[in-house]
């Protein structure tokens, strides 16, 4: 096959970004992840800190109480969505690659060579790696755990129209602590090479 592009959807905590960086230079082609903040703060003319405040939000009918002065409202979380869409697609479009999260799998679904990873880890590894990345107590690293698979969950609900972590949404769901990224990498080469 001479393109494919690889989402890649996570719990977080469970090495997904490194992964997707890893079997990148694995792979020897690119990927998006956090560009897409800075691209999308771009397009829109504004910072990216405002958008990675805006861009995982809830989207209830309260969702505008999130932030103060009702920054966070549907129709923003609307339009940041509608950017990053359109610049998945333009990335997409380049090239062999792999993007990280925002619902790529659903906006690239008709792409021809799409593969969808799901990539978790049991809570325990995750809590060691949420403890040292921020030098904090486990009880802390749950909550933290917990509430970002919260706000990934309704975001991907939302978007994506399909259920975030459920098997039936992605390809593959891999286990991070039990696969390395060269066994991985070397797994997806042999998917691509027999449906080449």
């Amino acid at each position: 096959m001479e393109k494919y592009v690889i989402t890649i959807s996570r719990q977080y905590g469970s090495f997904g970004r490194l992964v997707a960086k890893k079997l990148s230079e694995q792979l020897h082609i690119d990927f998006l992840d956090r560009d897409i903040v800075e691209e999308t703060a771009k397009r829109m003319n504004t910072s990216v800190k405002q958008i990675s405040r805006e861009e995982e939000i809830t989207h209830s009918k309260f969702s505008y109480l999130s932030y103060p002065f009702g920054l966070g409202t549907p129709d923003v979380s609307d339009e940041i969505f509608l950017v990053q869409q359109s610049i998945i697609e333009d990335f997409a479009r380049k090239g062999s690659c792999i993007i990280v999260g925002r619902c790529a799998d659903k906006i690239l679904e008709e792409t021809e060579g799409l593969i969808s990873l799901f990539i978790y880890a049991p809570m325990e590894a995750r809590v060691k790696e949420i403890m040292r990345r921020y030098e904090t107590d486990e009880k802390e690293a749950e909550y933290l755990i917990k509430q970002a698979d919260k706000i990934r969950k309704n975001y991907y609900n939302f978007y994506a129209k399909k259920t975030w972590a459920d098997k039936a949404s992605y390809n593959m769901l891999i286990d991070s602590s039990r696969i390395s990224e060269k066994e991985l990498a070397a797994m997806l080469r042999a998917l691509l090479t027999a449906r080449g």
